[in-house]
């Protein structure tokens, strides 16, 4: 009997150090919140993610790819030179959009699930299938068949850029023929469906508007793509907000990091320094529109939105964000990212002279012997992996 009491009271004295432990643990200044606060912590995070940026820019996003096509539908009807205006003008608004969504190009829109990054933003286009595709006299391009039979680089955004646009400018509507305004409205249908399905596809279709539900149910073949062959991904904004099918909080939180990585590398490494590199005008996305270097400071607006919070071009930080749960963990690895993040914009802008310069000219440049802009790009170049590293080291927080 003593020798139980004895071991009860040694028991007892073990536990009440470990809850004296645990509470200073909480006060403490120095060594961040408990494990089960960041769980929690976590969990605010990912639902400020989800509904303050990735579904607000989706919703965006499939609001302007219908202006789209009531534009395109109009230059149709009537092939005027102001309604070509407006169609082009339509593009650049809606590309805004899509740009400002790829930092978060996981989930539905991956070649694993849905593939619509793949589908809707193909890059260079197989312009001779384009123009085969477009002179056939019979069976005229429907955008259901758009959608479901065509390759991924004859559809998207840059196909109807290519009718849309010359050298940073609206087509003379003369030079559209009928085959062209008909792809063009056909492309469109393809990639209207496409927005609203990544829309749905993180909101879930009843939480989106009546109009929206009505353009997705418009096409058979888009619920069942979604409903039967993918509903494993279905309403994916809920299940990353609440890290259902992650592993733990943490991996849920590292989609975020992750997806800023990867746009941050793809734009330095891919959508700059490889044209650059190489001379080739051909490999410059959105060049017939000159939008590059605008989509890939869109690109990193959308980076800085899914740390910060919020939406849009300007920025609209929350009050709960990655930045904030970053902030109180590490308050200059807080600052060192928002500065890499805006020197990252301000440099790639410098490669164009803050909006004098096409990256197409720029590039032409090169390929013709002018490298006077190398060190430019090569600090644009330079600035977007500094993002990516800097987000590399949010990971050391969450462990």
């Amino acid at each position: 009997m003593k020798k139980y009491l004895l071991k009860c009271m040694f028991t007892l004295a073990v536990i009440l150090m470990a809850v004296n432990f645990t509470s200073c643990s909480d006060d403490g200044d120095d060594d961040g919140p408990a494990v089960e606060n960041k769980d929690e912590a976590y969990g605010n995070i990912l639902k400020s993610y989800v509904n303050t940026t990735v579904i607000p820019t989706y919703k965006a996003l499939a609001e302007a790819a219908l202006e789209m096509r009531v534009a395109n539908q109009a230059l149709k009807e009537n092939a005027t030179d102001a309604n070509m205006e407006k169609a082009a003008a339509a593009w650049i608004k809606a590309r805004i959009q899509w740009e400002l969504s790829e930092a978060f190009l996981f989930g539905p829109v991956s070649e694993d699930h849905l593939n619509i990054d793949a589908h809707i933003d193909s890059w260079p286009l197989e312009l001779e299938e384009i123009k085969k595709e477009i002179g056939l006299t019979e069976g005229r391009l429907t955008g259901e068949r758009a959608w479901k039979e065509l390759e991924d680089e004859v559809i998207g955004f840059h196909v109807t850029e290519y009718l849309l646009y010359r050298e940073g400018k609206a087509r003379p509507v003369a030079e559209l023929t009928e085959g062209e305004l008909n792809y063009l409205t056909a492309a469109t249908d393809a990639l209207v469906w496409d927005c609203v399905l990544a829309y749905v596809a993180w909101a879930g279709e009843e939480n989106v508007s009546a109009a929206i539900k009505d353009v997705y149910h418009e096409n058979a073949d888009i619920v069942s793509f979604l409903e039967s062959e993918n509903a494993s991904i279905k309403n994916f904004g809920s299940k990353l907000s609440s890290a259902d099918s992650y592993s733990s909080w943490e991996s849920a939180v590292e989609e975020i990091i992750d997806g800023a990585i990867d746009i941050a590398d793809e734009v330095g490494a891919t959508k700059i320094a490889d044209p650059y590199s190489n001379g080739r005008v051909e490999d410059v996305e959105s060049w017939y529109s000159w939008h590059s270097l605008d989509d890939y400071t869109n690109n990193i607006y959308s980076i800085r939105n899914a740390y910060l919070g919020g939406e849009g071009m300007a920025g609209s930080p929350t009050s709960v964000s990655l930045s904030t749960f970053v902030k109180e963990n590490d308050a200059a690895l807080d600052t060192e990212i928002k500065e890499k993040i805006e020197d990252c914009i301000k440099k790639i802008q410098a490669i164009g002279d803050n909006g004098s310069l096409s990256f197409y000219k720029v590039v032409e440049a090169k390929s013709k012997g002018d490298a006077s802009r190398q060190a430019i790009v090569d600090a644009a170049v330079d600035a977007c992996s500094a993002v990516g590293d800097s987000f590399g080291k949010i990971k050391e927080l969450l462990k």
